[in-house]
């Protein structure tokens, strides 16, 4: 969610999206974090299935071509200042930063 707000400005979407049914628990969190990014529900999972999701969380990158750039499995620790590294590199390559 930090990284939504650094990223304000940028020609960046940032996206978190649940598959199936969001349990009471998620929406809790959601609403403690004020997150801000746009979150969407994907009941069929076909965005997880387009995307190859088989765990959550995970992470995909994508440049403005719709290519998959970065991908991650997980989250840990540090993970989001990576997650900027990779967007400024991206903003970088697209002559966009």
């Amino acid at each position: 969610m930090e990284l939504h707000d650094r990223t304000m400005g940028e020609p960046v979407v940032i996206i978190s999206i649940d598959g199936g049914k969001r349990p009471p628990a998620a929406v809790g969190f959601i609403d403690e974090n004020h997150a801000t990014q746009t979150l969407l529900n994907d009941p069929d999972r076909t965005v997880f299935h387009a995307y190859g999701v088989s765990a959550i969380p995970t992470t995909v990158v994508i440049d403005p071509a719709g290519r998959t750039m970065y991908r991650h499995v997980g989250f840990s620790e540090g993970m989001e200042e990576q997650f900027s590294q990779e967007i400024e590199t991206l903003l970088a390559w697209s002559g966009q930063a």
